[in-house]
């Protein structure tokens, strides 16, 4: 860990002094830190400033763009091709094994277990420039912090929350770890435009120069779903009238939300009395952020201002923040991984669909289920993020330009 430290200091050093490499030191960086994504280490100006952007075009030093990564004994590609030999080979192995073995972009990642998946996932999304808040479940055990705590350490922007909850389905405690975050975020700095929560369990499909261009793409939307036709009314049956004439509607808590937005959250006084009004309904994590962004007459920067409300043959507003999927009636097919309380868990089947997706992230995936299947996303993003430096593939954001949210913002 120490040598990780110093290997960190000396890149970030050279980038402020403009000092050339020693070749030799940036392999070690890139090979200790298994961050093959960090590729514009010659873009000094884009990697200090408070700039969206991240242009691969800026990378002129061949030296540090690398070659394919593959997982070894088995083909990822034919998996995300959706070669069905391929993947009843690699089912039937891991069956077999299991038996035997009992933008400036501010981040919030919510944890509970699993080291190795958070690491997986940090290294995938990880920029210099970003800043990262991660909150470990106060019912984790004190080695599971421990190990979290000695990763953040060798970073200046990745962080612990300063609180720490007992994190309970249906309950505030779902909430409160991810406004602590945006606290926190706030605070540490102001040169930021978009906040992106996520657990330890989910995965990009996005590159980061591809998640950059979304975010601009936004254009200071806010990518948050709401519905008011499958809302669970009973849930705020004990809450009484929302205030400030609010209608509240239901959303998942995966949010892409602006600066803006997160600023009239954490200070705006109607934020904050919605807030206390959600404390007293049930599933509170799915009221709060939906609610706030699809009130116009709150005048939320980056919130809903569009028809879709109007018509009652809809269901949520567009979204594009999760791939996720439920047991729905008539759908259970699109999952060919395995549901654990109604939601899909990913695996090797599901490659081809999270391949194609226009989503941002994927949820979920556990360790001791066909875990091949991360392994193989992450070769995937690793690949198209060197293709990208390479200019070799192009990336059009029109679909994201497009949406009903962006179009129709306040």
């Amino acid at each position: 860990m120490m040598q990780l430290t110093s290997t960190v200091n000396y890149v970030r050093q050279n980038f402020k002094n403009n000092n050339r490499f020693d070749l030799r030191k940036v392999q070690e960086f890139l090979k200790m830190m298994n961050q093959q994504q960090i590729l514009a280490i010659e873009a000094r100006n884009h990697l200090y400033s408070s700039t969206l952007i991240e242009d691969p075009s800026v990378v002129t030093n061949k030296a540090v763009l690398f070659t394919n990564k593959s997982v070894l004994d088995f083909n990822c590609q034919a998996l995300i091709n959706g070669d069905n030999n391929e993947m009843s080979r690699y089912i039937k192995g891991f069956e077999t094994h299991k038996i035997n073995k009992t933008i400036d972009v501010k981040t919030s990642i919510l944890i509970h277990t699993e080291v190795k998946q958070v690491e997986t996932l940090l290294r995938a999304i990880y920029r210099p420039q970003n800043l990262y808040c991660i909150h470990v479940d106060r019912r984790s055990t004190a080695a599971f912090y421990e190990e979290i705590l000695a990763i953040s350490s060798c970073f200046d922007n990745v962080f612990l929350t300063s609180q720490r909850f007992d994190v309970k389905w249906g309950t505030m405690s779902v909430l409160e770890p991810e406004i602590e975050c945006m606290k926190d975020l706030w605070n540490k700095s102001v040169s930021w435009k978009y906040f992106i929560n996520l657990t330890g369990q989910e995965f990009p499909l996005r590159t980061n120069f591809e998640l950059v261009k979304i975010l601009k793409a936004y254009n200071g939307a806010n990518d948050i779903a709401a519905t008011l036709r499958l809302a669970n009314k009973e849930r705020w049956s004990n809450a009484g009238p929302a205030p400030h004439d609010i209608r509240p509607s239901k959303g998942p808590v995966h949010i892409a939300a602006s600066k803006a937005y997160v600023d009239y959250l954490l200070h705006d006084q109607r934020a904050k009395d919605l807030l206390e009004w959600t404390r007293k309904t049930d599933v509170p994590d799915e009221t709060y952020f939906s609610t706030l962004n699809s009130n116009p007459h709150l005048n939320v920067p980056g919130s809903y201002n569009g028809s879709y409300f109007a018509n009652p043959n809809h269901t949520y507003t567009s979204s594009l923040t999760r791939y996720k999927q439920w047991r729905f009636a008539g759908q259970e097919d699109l999952c060919k991984g395995k549901f654990v309380r109604e939601i899909c868990i990913l695996g090797v089947g599901d490659l081809q669909r999270l391949a194609k997706s226009e989503m941002l992230f994927a949820n979920k995936f556990f360790l001791d289920f066909q875990p091949l299947a991360l392994k193989c996303l992450e070769e995937l993003i690793y690949n198209r993020t060197r293709d990208e430096y390479l200019r070799s593939i192009h990336f059009n954001d029109t679909l994201y330009t497009q949406q009903d949210f962006v179009i129709n913002q306040i």
